[in-house]
């Protein structure tokens, strides 16, 4: 986390800036408890906020609390007590479990309010110093009460930092292992549609011309998916998409080569007929996927 020094001087808060703040003190401290007053009936409104307020002795400490930061807005010193003080705002938020949402609400009504006053009561040669000067505060308050609050939250929700990096590298190294695995059992898969197309071959030239053309129609589809399944993974591991199209193409290949083997084996209509009827339900399935994927309606 960054020193309160580096914080001040990333917001450019200066010296011009503090005595621009304190000078405001004597116009903004008859304002502070009707500032406050409205700041924690906004809060009572949201549900989410008015169950922490339901208790009259810690509201009235709150609010005591409140009015105190609000006057160390224009009064300082700006040190690293200051700063210790806003982290441990932030610390409270989290201990509570209030939602940062309700931390950017309740800072800008105060906003809101600081400009009603700083336009009314502030002389018009003074007014751009002031609205710069209190942007600043506000701003690095917030800053610190936030980022404090969401480092907490994360120490809480992870083990550690540390340990969460760990895991998500190994996960994608692991995954990348597994796609590459994939990649190599595809080849496998591919060399063994090869050795299906030449075996219908060899049965073409032994003769067995109606079994070999359309055992070999059948290899060739199976090889072709295989070598779309391969091409498809390989641009996947180089961070292409996912493409679904393929695998209900594989189920539409494999209904196809099961007509045509059973269409030699077997003269059983009926069978035929529910693979044809397979065939048709991958076929518009597999037209309907690859509209999507084209993007088409």
């Amino acid at each position: 986390m960054r020193t309160f020094q580096e914080i001040k001087d990333n917001y450019r808060f200066t010296e011009p800036d503090i005595e621009t703040l304190k000078g405001l003190l004597p116009v903004v401290s008859p304002h502070v408890e009707t500032i406050v007053s409205d700041f924690y009936n906004l809060l009572l409104t949201i549900p989410d906020t008015a169950k922490f307020l339901q208790d009259a002795a810690k509201l009235a400490w709150l609010r005591d609390q409140h009015q105190q930061w609000l006057l160390a807005l224009f009064q300082g010193p700006y040190d690293e007590r200051y700063f210790q003080r806003l982290q441990r705002i932030g610390h409270a938020h989290v201990r509570i479990n209030l939602s940062a949402h309700f931390v950017y609400v309740g800072m800008n009504l105060i906003r809101q309010r600081l400009h009603r006053i700083i336009e009314a009561e502030v002389e018009p040669r003074q007014r751009e110093a002031a609205f710069r000067a209190m942007e600043k505060i506000l701003d690095l308050n917030l800053d610190i009460i936030a980022r404090t609050y969401h480092e907490e939250e994360i120490r809480r929700v992870f083990l550690s930092q540390k340990l969460d990096s760990v895991l998500i590298r190994f996960s994608q190294r692991f995954t990348f292992g597994l796609n590459i695995l994939l990649v190599v059992g595809l080849l496998g898969l591919s060399l063994g549609a090869v050795a299906l197309v030449v075996q219908d071959v060899i049965h073409i030239v032994r003769g067995n011309l109606s079994q070999g053309l359309v055992g070999a129609m059948g290899s060739v589809l199976i090889l072709w998916v295989v070598i779309e399944l391969l091409d498809m993974e390989i641009d996947r591991v180089r961070g292409g998409a996912f493409k679904l199209q393929l695998f209900v193409g594989l189920a539409l290949v494999a209904f196809i080569r099961k007509v045509l083997v059973t269409s030699l084996a077997s003269h059983d209509l009926w069978t035929e007929g529910l693979y044809l009827a397979g065939i048709l339900v991958c076929g518009v399935i597999f037209w309907l996927v690859s509209r999507a994927e084209a993007g088409k309606p």
